[in-house]
């Protein structure tokens, strides 16, 4: 399996998966916040989806299985709900998209590849934001290096009830070991 972070160009296709993605209910209540009990989908508009695509603060990465794009990793700059406002941190936003995808172990590399182009770029930390029923994905943060920061309570509503936004950070030593 030949795994990637690939900046694609944008097509109508490419649009129409992400929007497909990011609407799945599958995913959806772990990547999207719900700010009220009756939130519905689709959440994300094909619009909503067009102005992330071409963010200029927002670095969009495919994640590619050989040549097929699964999923995104972005790196946002200058993130407005940054916890740590340095000038020096990126903001990370991942999900595997597909279905066949998901679960398969794939997600310690990816954060390996997006640790690896942070530091290319020249940032110093990542900071995310993770709700706190995606027990999978925090598993994969800690063990990637990460750490709590804070907890915004009551952030999304989900499966029924009001879920935290855990924030946990990364430092990036500036010499890859």
């Amino acid at each position: 399996m030949n795994l990637k972070l690939k900046n694609l160009p944008l097509n109508e296709e490419l649009i129409q998966t992400v929007l497909r993605w990011e609407n799945d209910s599958a995913i959806s209540p772990f990547i999207t916040p719900h700010y009220d009990e009756e939130s519905e989908l689709p959440l994300v508009t094909e619009e909503g989806v067009r102005e992330s695509l071409s963010n200029p603060d927002k670095r969009n990465y495919f994640i590619c299985v050989d040549e097929k794009p699964v999923g995104i990793a972005s790196i946002i700059r200058n993130f407005p709900v940054l916890l740590k406002k340095d000038g020096n941190t990126a903001w990370l936003g991942i999900y595997i998209g597909n279905p066949e995808w998901r679960n398969k172990g794939i997600g310690k590399t990816v954060m390996a590849l997006y640790e690896e182009e942070c530091r290319r770029i020249g940032y110093q930390r990542i900071e995310l934001g993770v709700f706190s029923h995606n027990a999978g994905a925090i598993r994969l943060y800690e063990r990637s290096g990460f750490t709590q920061i804070g907890v915004i309570p009551h952030f999304t509503y989900s499966q029924g009830e009001w879920r935290d936004d855990i924030r946990m950070e990364k430092i990036l030593s500036s010499v890859q070991g």
